[in-house]
């Protein structure tokens, strides 16, 4: 379920973990719990990765593209809706985030 605008996130334990440096999620999707986990990751790693579907990608080695089914296509989208609303603007300067979005092919 996409997060309202009226939820409130929960803080995290302000723990730092010194020797991460970088975290990758597949999958990522719009449950409240994978976007505080990200917000906490954003803490200590050094550069994150979000990637909206769980599916192999094309392009590359992988030339084939696989039909995605329609509701994985819906909380794709949802997902980045809610990158867009509640991690990006908590991105500090020193974190590298990249979010793998869905591709027109």
């Amino acid at each position: 379920m996409f997060l309202q605008k009226k939820k409130k996130l929960r803080d995290m334990p302000d723990l730092r973990h010194g020797y991460l440096q970088s975290a990758k999620i597949c999958g990522f999707s719009s449950a409240k719990c994978l976007v505080e986990l990200a917000c906490y990751i954003l803490k200590s790693a050094v550069s994150l990765e979000l990637d909206t579907i769980y599916a192999p990608r094309c392009g590359g080695k992988n030339k084939y593209c696989a039909p995605i089914a329609n509701g994985v296509l819906k909380e794709a989208a949802r997902a980045l809706s809610a990158i867009r609303t509640y991690i990006e603007n908590k991105v500090p300067s020193t974190v590298k985030l990249t979010v793998l979005e869905i591709s027109s092919q």
